[in-house]
């Protein structure tokens, strides 16, 4: 008999959840790599596994889940220390957190997944551009009284209304953690996705490391709250570069295998094995 998990993908627009479904979808169906977790079976209608999958192969962009179309999708998977497993993973709409923050409140729909989930995955977009802490010690630099930049603004800025759009992304990745703590029914175990992984592992940190450096205010909830979570931090490129650039998409392309496109980084081991975050949520690492 197998034992029934439920997993809750979170993360706001563009932070990789449906990237990651097509990914996992390709290497799970293909079973010639060599994995934590093996797919026995799938139920329900793959039509929009095998949508995303295919815009995946290709380098396309993976099309966001909008909350007309979030799915639920149910894998039979079996792996060492797990077991069998009827493993449930609803592709939630990056927008319906982020008006979880707007609004204060979430649907009875999303609420009832909450209450019901036995792991979470939160998943985060590495902005290399924006949001580091230089980048935000550098803006905060140039509104202090006195600096060039807020003299040259002071006269005729207008002071803006506040909104939640404002909030730091590391203030609303624990917004959306606080949430879920509020209504779980047990002690959760919570893998922290850094997507894109590609694009910061040059800076040579685990993503522990990033984590700790980047996003202080994140690492710091998750140590504080150890009696209500466990967690476990992952960098995974699901598509293996920039998509965006004309060069490294061709490169990936004219790879004789979809499989090499992905990296999955655990402390300092790095494979193609994008079920490890989902192997260790049910315990088998």
């Amino acid at each position: 008999m197998s034992n029934r998990a439920n997993l809750l993908f979170i993360g706001l627009p563009g932070s990789g959840k449906t990237t990651f479904v097509a990914a996992l979808w390709h290497v799970l169906s293909d079973r010639s790599s060599a994995t934590a977790l093996k797919l026995t079976k799938l139920s329900g209608d793959r039509t929009y596994l095998n949508q995303i999958t295919k815009e995946w192969r290709e380098c396309s962009q993976v099309p966001r889940t909008n909350l007309q179309t979030e799915q639920v999708v149910v894998l039979h998977l079996d792996g060492e220390g797990v077991g069998a497993v009827d493993l449930s993973i609803p592709d939630l709409a990056g927008e319906a957190f982020k008006q979880q923050l707007t609004d204060r409140r979430m649907s009875r729909h999303h609420d009832t997944l909450v209450q019901n989930a036995t792991g979470v995955m939160l998943f985060l977009h590495p902005d290399v551009q924006k949001g580091t802490q230089l980048a935000v010690a550098q803006q905060l630099e140039a509104m202090l009284p006195g600096s060039q930049t807020a003299q040259a603004t002071s006269a005729n800025t207008v002071p803006n209304t506040w909104s939640p759009d404002m909030l730091p992304h590391q203030v609303r990745l624990v917004e959306l953690l606080q949430f879920l703590l509020e209504r779980a029914q047990r002690k959760l175990r919570i893998a922290v996705v850094v997507s894109a992984w590609d694009l910061v592992e040059s800076l040579g940190m685990s993503p522990h490391g990033f984590i700790n450096r980047e996003i202080p205010l994140l690492q710091q909830f998750l140590a504080a709250n150890d009696d209500l979570l466990d967690h476990n931090v992952f960098g995974v490129s699901a598509q293996g570069g920039d998509i965006t650039d004309e060069a490294e998409k061709q490169t990936l392309l004219e790879l004789d295998d979809a499989l090499k496109r992905i990296k999955v980084r655990h402390d300092q081991e790095t494979s193609q094995d994008i079920t490890k975050p989902i192997a260790w949520l049910l315990g088998g690492g």
